[in-house]
């Protein structure tokens, strides 16, 4: 998600060159971090994680870096995350008849001032975050089963709308990273916005340009001109689905937000973002803060073990495991079944005794 910036300060097209083929296979040597990651290509990866996505998704997520998934999530679980959100966000018809003008100000000023982030106070959102099938399908898409989420939040645009809703074309991984993208498994990261409404491209259907017609563009200019990138503007599509669709993007795909053109309309998503673990370069929200939180107590009260392993929990058998710190964490969330995390130490905690 990029901020909107005035056409003068992005830069304007020059001689390209390409710093690295983005898509050669990992290589060995001295610095690896783990040679089994280290030595997987992208098929034996796809091997090993598959059965979300249709073979068209699959091939335009390869070849575009994006694509839009249907039927994921149950309407169920969408209609539940939709009504919370009255208690969150306003309405389309509240800001349209401008019931309360101090709760839509933020949205009439900046729509990314008002994002509540993960945990929500409300389950319904907290089990779209870590719904086991967008975990199924961020292990898909980034062709590993390790992984970690570090970004979640929910954001509302309306018709008539902040200015700053239109955006210029930008990539997401300068602030989403220290360093720039790799592709391969083990290395990227996947940006997703789960819609709760249908979006359409006049009620703000984020804008998309394909990796194929931005491959020569210099990895440092995150964001681009619109006179000097015309071609890619007249390019662009926009990600169109109804409520329960998810946009999957890498993090080097060209995108912008544009402003709502039907009147008295509103678009509401949650955005999930997911990496490899042990990948301390990417990231966006530290979700530690949030420890201390009841929301984040009523979330663990309730959560699986593959829930909180991508939230940063330490898995069952990670050598953090003691009898020590397994009473220290039982003591501090009474309502957690640790018997995952129990019987997995039990082996190496008796051998210790």
């Amino acid at each position: 998600m990029g901020a909107w910036l005035p056409e003068a300060l992005t830069f304007a097209r020059a001689p390209i060159w390409q710093a690295s083929d983005p898509l050669r296979a990992p290589e060995g040597g001295a610095g690896q971090r783990d040679d089994r990651r280290e030595d997987e290509t992208w098929a034996s990866a796809r091997r090993r994680v598959t059965g979300v996505l249709s073979s068209a998704d699959q091939a335009q997520w390869e070849e575009d870096g994006w694509c839009v998934v249907r039927d994921l999530l149950s309407p169920e679980t969408i209609a539940a995350a939709q009504a919370v959100l009255p208690g969150l966000v306003p309405t389309a018809e509240e800001f349209a008849d401008n019931e309360n003008s101090a709760r839509n100000e933020p949205f009439r000023i900046d729509s990314h001032r008002v994002m509540p982030r993960f945990p929500f106070e409300d389950g319904a959102l907290n089990d779209i975050v870590v719904h086991d099938r967008i975990i199924d399908l961020a292990e898909q898409l980034l062709g590993i089963s390790d992984l970690r989420l570090y970004q979640a939040m929910l954001s509302a645009k309306y018709g008539e709308g902040a200015l700053s809703d239109e955006q210029l074309l930008h990539v997401d991984f300068g602030n989403h990273t220290l360093v720039v993208p790799r592709h391969e498994p083990g290395y990227q990261q996947l940006e997703m916005f789960v819609y709760l409404s249908d979006v359409t491209a006049e009620t703000a259907a984020t804008r998309v340009v394909s990796r194929r017609l931005t491959s020569d563009i210099p990895v440092e200019r995150t964001y681009l001109s619109q006179t000097a990138y015309a071609d890619l503007y007249a390019a662009e599509v926009p990600a169109v689905g109804p409520a329960g669709s998810i946009l999957a993007y890498r993090p080097d795909v060209y995108h912008r937000g544009v402003r709502m053109t039907a009147p008295g309309s509103a678009r509401f998503m949650v955005h999930v973002s997911y990496k490899p673990a042990a990948t301390d370069w990417l990231g966006s929200h530290g979700l530690p803060s949030a420890g201390e939180d009841m929301s984040w107590y009523r979330f663990v009260s309730g959560a699986s073990e593959r829930q909180l392993t991508v939230l940063g929990f330490p898995p069952p058998g990670n050598p953090y495991w003691t009898a020590e710190t397994l009473a220290g964490v039982a003591a501090r969330y009474p309502m957690l079944d640790l018997s995952p995390w129990q019987g997995a130490a039990a082996g190496h905690l008796g051998s210790d005794a």
